[in-house]
């Protein structure tokens, strides 16, 4: 039976391996952190939501809350399966932002991000995987030839090939790399939430106190990077279409660029500029039957995008200082982290704001892959592909 968050703890035992932390089916995450020491090889698998909640997996279908606040401590609670974990947080309005795996092998720690893209029912692979997907399979063509002529190659020879890109290749890559960088940020951003929820329920601070610390700096810093990768992402994209209705991307770097070439046959030609156009980016010019100027999502996005890398940063106004652990449930110990944000005289939570915008470019970018008409599944390795091996003496 799914037992779900209740007022007393879950009545299971510590599970081997687990600190003694661990009883009477809950974590105390204060206690956690000192008991922990050096970490052995393993991971972890979590769902991430906003307000600084995560769900951890202890086991097949069966997921940890955290943080929870019991008995004046903030704690790691379960059981819940993954269906009931999904509808408790939509009631309770919680937004899901992505999976996370994270791990250790041979002590180097590695971890693997994948957002939720609605309407995608397969998160393996983001929308930054595809576009690396992209430029791999293109680079993979275009070098296939010339790296079976070579005889074990030097890393010189290697790097002057595989750098000798197209500009398909060279956009592909950088739409990748700026999606990545997006979705650090938005980690961090949930981390910096999850690590100030918990400091809030050990310290006893609730119930909408103000707090600040240290750590702000390092929120302020992810904010801004956020809306300048965004900003990055959306004009490589834009590049990456002048190209396909034959443009200079050197010269058509922008989306407001691509805005001041496009006319209406591009539309009927080219599957992502239709994209666009039926997503509300691009409106006709009131002066022009021909022209089209930014609209829609992408015009709200740039102007903020605008506001915190050329108007101010993050973190300027007095309330963006400080943030509160705002109560949802109090008979089950449930609150969430709120971290205010100035947008026209308005205050909202940043990460909810930030979410909104994330969510539509991973999702245009999702889509936008898989309509380029470039080969975007994961690259399968064979023999051939095996340029040159190195053996290391031990």
């Amino acid at each position: 039976m799914d037992r779900g968050l209740q007022r007393n703890p879950s009545p299971f035992r510590a599970q081997d391996g687990f600190p003694s932390a661990v009883h009477q089916g809950k974590i105390n995450l204060a206690d956690l952190s000192s008991e922990t020491g050096c970490t052995s090889d393993g991971d972890a698998f979590f769902q991430i939501y906003s307000g600084g909640i995560f769900a951890a997996e202890h086991s097949d279908n069966a997921w940890y809350i955290q943080p929870v606040l019991d008995d004046g401590h903030p704690c790691a609670k379960g059981f819940m399966s993954t269906a009931t974990l999904r509808s408790f947080f939509r009631q309770q309005g919680f937004i899901f932002i992505a999976f996370h795996r994270i791990g250790w092998f041979k002590g180097q720690y590695h971890s693997s991000w994948c957002p939720f893209i609605p309407g995608q029912t397969n998160h393996m692979q983001g929308s930054a995987d595809l576009w690396s997907n992209v430029a791999g399979n293109l680079s993979r063509e275009r070098t296939a030839s010339d790296f079976a002529a070579l005889v074990q190659p030097t890393h010189k020879q290697i790097a002057a090939l595989l750098d000798n890109r197209s500009e398909a290749e060279r956009l592909a890559s950088s739409i990748s790399l700026s999606l990545r960088n997006m979705d650090i940020c938005v980690e961090q951003i949930a981390e910096f939430y999850n690590e100030q929820l918990v400091n809030h329920m050990a310290s006893g601070t609730l119930e909408g106190k103000l707090s600040s610390s240290p750590l702000d700096q390092a929120l302020f810093a992810h904010v801004q990077s956020f809306f300048m990768h965004l900003g990055a992402a959306r004009d490589y994209l834009a590049a990456f279409c002048a190209l396909r209705i034959g443009k200079d991307p050197q010269k058509i770097d922008s989306f407001t660029r691509l805005t001041d070439v496009v006319r209406p046959e591009h539309f009927a030609a080219d599957d992502l500029l239709r994209l666009f156009q039926q997503k509300g980016y691009f409106r006709q010019k009131p002066s022009s039957s021909v022209k089209v100027e930014v609209g829609g999502w992408m015009e709200e996005v740039t102007d903020l995008r605008n506001e915190f890398v050329h108007r101010r940063p993050y973190g300027d106004r007095f309330v963006e200082y400080m943030g509160f652990a705002k109560p949802i449930d109090r008979e089950i110990g449930l609150y969430r982290y709120v971290r205010p944000i100035v947008l026209k005289s308005a205050e909202e939570d940043v990460q909810e704001v930030i979410l909104r915008h994330y969510r539509e470019m991973t999702g245009l970018c999702h889509t936008a892959a898989t309509l380029s008409g470039s080969k975007f599944s994961m690259p399968t390795l064979t023999d051939d592909d095996i340029i040159s091996v190195e053996f290391e003496a031990r």
